[in-house]
C-alpha cells in the first residue's frame, strides 16, 4: 500500500548484545556422522557452531529436538526456524515440509528481544507471515511502502511475533496471528513484541559447498540427492521425490494475497485435496469438512485455489505425470508408520 509519509514508530530495544566469540563453523564435528541407511543431515547453529549430524526424525518437532540435543546450550524451544545451505536469514532457504538429502541445516535461535509501538495508519500492515511448524510464527516478507516497511529496522524479516497488545502469539499459526493484526482498528496505536534471530560475525558468510555435500551424509539408496524427507501433517515422515516447488509457490502466492501468510504445509494439503476432487464444489466441501474448515476461507480464495490446482493438473497431464500422484500419496500413507523405526 503506497504511502509518502513516515509512519510514527516508537521502538524500545533491550541493549544490543555484543558479537559473541563462536566456534569456527568449519572446526571439528560435534559428533561423527552416524553409520546408517537412513537420511543423515549435517546441522549447525546459524550464529556459529561446530557441525553435528542428525537422523531418525519423524516430524519438525523431533528435528528441533535432535538439533538441540547436539548443542547443550540450545533448547528446542529456542529455535525460531531453520534454513537450508545458508546461515543467513534468507526466506527462500527456509526449511518446511521437505528436506533435500544433501542439505546442511542451519538453526536460527532466539536473539534480541524487541517491543515496537506503531500506529496502524492503513488496513494492511504489509506483513507476510509463516511459521516454523513448531508453534512459532514469524515475518517472512515486508511489502514496500507499507506500515511495516516504514517501521524497519524495528520490524525485520525473520522476527518471531511473541505478542500483540499483550496477547501471546506463542503456539498460534500464521493465520491466527494475521487475523489478530487485521482486526486491529485503523488509526490506533498498538504494541508488538518480537524476537530476532541471534546474529554473529558469521551471519554474512555462506557455507562451503564441500560441507553441504558429503558422502558421509547420504547412503547409496538415496540416489542423486533428489529424494526428500517430507514431514506429513499428521506427524509422520516419508521419503519421496521432492514435490515441484511451482505448485507450492503458486498456492502460497494466493495465500499471501488473501490471508497475508505463506504456509507450505497448507499448500501441500490443498494440492493433495484438490487432486482428488472433480469439481470446485467438491473441493469446497472437502475443505469445509476438514480441519481447514475452521479458517473460514473466503469463497474467492477457494475458487482461486481450485483454478491453480486444475491448471497444474493439466500441466502434469500434458507431461504424462498425472497418474503418478494419487499412487504416490496412497503408498506413502500405507508405509509412513513403518518408516524411521528400525536401523
Amino acid at each position: 500500500m503506497e504511502s509518502s509519509s513516515s509512519i510514527p514508530v516508537d521502538s524500545v530495544f533491550a541493549p544490543k548484545p555484543e558479537v559473541m566469540d563462536v566456534p569456527d563453523p568449519l572446526s571439528l564435528d560435534v559428533c561423527p556422522p552416524p553409520q546408517s541407511s537412513k537420511l543423515v543431515f549435517a546441522c549447525q547453529l546459524a550464529h556459529g557452531s561446530s557441525t553435528a549430524y542428525i537422523e531418525q526424525v519423524d516430524n519438525i518437532g523431533e528435528l528441533y529436538d535432535a538439533i538441540a540435543s547436539c548443542f547443550p546450550e540450545t533448547e528446542a524451544g529456542d529455535i525460531l526456524f531453520c534454513t537450508l545451505n545458508s546461515r543467513q536469514v534468507k526466506m527462500e532457504c527456509l526449511i518446511s515440509t521437505n528436506v533435500p538429502a544433501d542439505a546442511t541445516i542451519f538453526a536460527h535461535v532466539r536473539g534480541q528481544k524487541k517491543e515496537v509501538r506503531l500506529v496502524k495508519t492503513h488496513l494492511q500492515l504489509g506483513l507476510t507471515l509463516t511459521d516454523n511448524s513448531n508453534g512459532k510464527s514469524f515475518v517472512k516478507r515486508i511489502k514496500n511502502a507499507s506500515v511495516s516497511f516504514y517501521a524497519q529496522p524495528a520490524i525485520e524479516v525473520g522476527d518471531h511475533i511473541v505478542a500483540i497488545n499483550g496477547a501471546s502469539m506463542e503456539g498460534r499459526g500464521p493465520f491466527e496471528v494475521a487475523r489478530t493484526l487485521r482486526k486491529l482498528p485503523v488509526g490506533e496505536e498498538f504494541v508488538i513484541r518480537l524476537i530476532s534471530p541471534k546474529k554473529s560475525g558469521f551471519s554474512s558468510l555462506a557455507p562451503r559447498s564441500s560441507r553441504s555435500t558429503s558422502k558421509q551424509q547420504t547412503h547409496s539408496d538415496i540416489g542423486d540427492g533428489r529424494q526428500t524427507l517430507r514431514f506429513i501433517a499428521n506427524g509422520a515422515a516419508v521419503i519421496q521425490e521432492a514435490p515441484c516447488a511451482e505448485i507450492i509457490e503458486k498456492l502460497n502466492a494466493v495465500f499471501d494475497k488473501y490471508l497475508g501468510l505463506n504456509d507450505d504445509d497448507l499448500a501441500l494439503t490443498i494440492w493433495e485435496t484438490g487432486t482428488s476432487c472433480s469439481s470446485h464444489a467438491e473441493m469446497n466441501g472437502r475443505i469445509s469438512d476438514s480441519p481447514m474448515g475452521v479458517f473460514g476461507f473466503p469463497e474467492d480464495l477457494v475458487f482461486d485455489m481450485w483454478s491453480i490446482v486444475q491448471d497444474y493438473k493439466r500441466k502434469l497431464e500434458t507431461e504424462g505425470r498425472l497418474a503418478e500422484i494419487p499412487k504416490a500419496l496412497e503408498a506413502n500413507i500405507e508405509k509412513q508408520s513403518d518408516l524411521f523405526r528400525t536401523k
